[in-house]
């Protein structure tokens, strides 16, 4: 069964035995540079393996996998710069993200057999390239701003040689909306929720575009990644501590209350980004055991699309609202 994911995730990942997260700030290189191995070797996390590959023909290219990176230009997006992403450093402004290929893989390393999630957002090449248009792609929304494009993430999980029938999909840009002010080219990090593919020993990637030819699709195929995160001990007793969590009205005018029901008392921050990513609202909440009732007041805020992320004691859960 297909698990759809409309920028953010609607349902809070579970909370396993054991963790790993991979932020890839172990690594050293120059600045502004990337991973590059011409022979083509994988590279390495304490929880993951990272297909890497590299192509000799055509004075040789990067042709597949991840490549770990530094760099931190966001004005250069074009076919020349392929790693750099477009929220500029890596999540919560780390100096390393990792910038990858669809059909790449990433092999989970033993004694984790399963992937929480990861952060993702889109290259500076792939957000130009959808913002502008450029001579191999056109501009999402077309000249009316009105086509319905989207640019789209796929995560699938193997086990044991076999493809599993569960998928998680994140779309990196929508303008699929009958409301343009709401349509979006992803530019800061998000979180992907990859639990519902259970048990895995590796996850591979496919990207999609409204944007093809005979050729293939258009849209630059690339996507940046941080925080890839797995777990120890995947199973349904596993979950998180929150029993729900409900945010109404939705769309909103103004004021917009947040029922939560945890097992424990723990401190959460909640953060609001507008539809370009920009953090414009921070307020920090300590919930109780039981059912909470906690109200946010919107109305300083333009309309619009916006994303809501609640996290704390370890757990996470992110929302789109509308606000009328």
């Amino acid at each position: 069964m297909k698990k759809t994911i409309t920028l953010f995730a609607l349902l809070i990942f579970g909370i396993t035995k054991s963790q790993n997260v991979a932020d890839f700030e172990s690594f050293s290189l120059p600045a502004d540079s990337f991973y590059y191995n011409a022979g083509g070797a994988d590279w390495q996390t304490t929880n993951a393996s990272f297909q890497y590959d590299w192509t000799t023909s055509f004075g040789g290219y990067w042709s597949g996998g991840f490549a770990y990176t530094n760099i931190v230009n966001v004005d250069s997006g074009n076919y020349r710069h392929l790693y750099n992403c477009s929220a500029g450093k890596g999540y919560n402004l780390s100096n390393y993200y990792a910038t990858g290929q669809p059909r790449s893989f990433i092999r989970v390393k033993s004694p984790y057999n399963g992937v929480n999630g990861f952060y993702v957002t889109n290259t500076t090449y792939a957000y130009m390239s959808m913002k502008n248009g450029d001579s191999f792609a056109k501009k999402f929304g077309g000249v009316s701003g009105n086509d319905p494009d989207f640019f789209k993430l796929t995560v699938r999980g193997y086990r044991a040689g076999t493809l599993k029938p569960d998928s998680t999909e994140f779309y990196l840009a929508d303008y699929r909306f009958s409301n343009n002010s709401l349509d979006y080219i992803l530019k800061s990090w998000q979180w992907v929720d990859c639990t519902n593919l259970g048990a895995v020993d590796s996850v591979t990637f496919f990207m999609y575009s409204s944007d093809n030819s005979s050729f293939g699709m258009n849209t630059p195929a690339y996507f940046s990644i941080d925080n890839f995160t797995t777990a120890q001990g995947v199973g349904i007793a596993e979950v998180s501590s929150f029993n729900s969590v409900n945010l109404f009205p939705n769309p909103a005018n103004g004021i917009v209350n947040l029922n939560l029901r945890s097992e424990n008392a723990f401190n959460a921050t909640i953060k609001i980004y507008n539809s370009i990513g920009a953090l414009v609202k921070t307020e920090t909440v300590d919930f109780n055991s039981g059912l909470n009732n906690y109200s946010m007041d919107l109305s300083s805020l333009s309309n619009g699309m916006y994303f809501i992320e609640i996290a704390g004691e370890n757990k996470k859960q992110n929302f789109k609202l509308i606000k009328n």
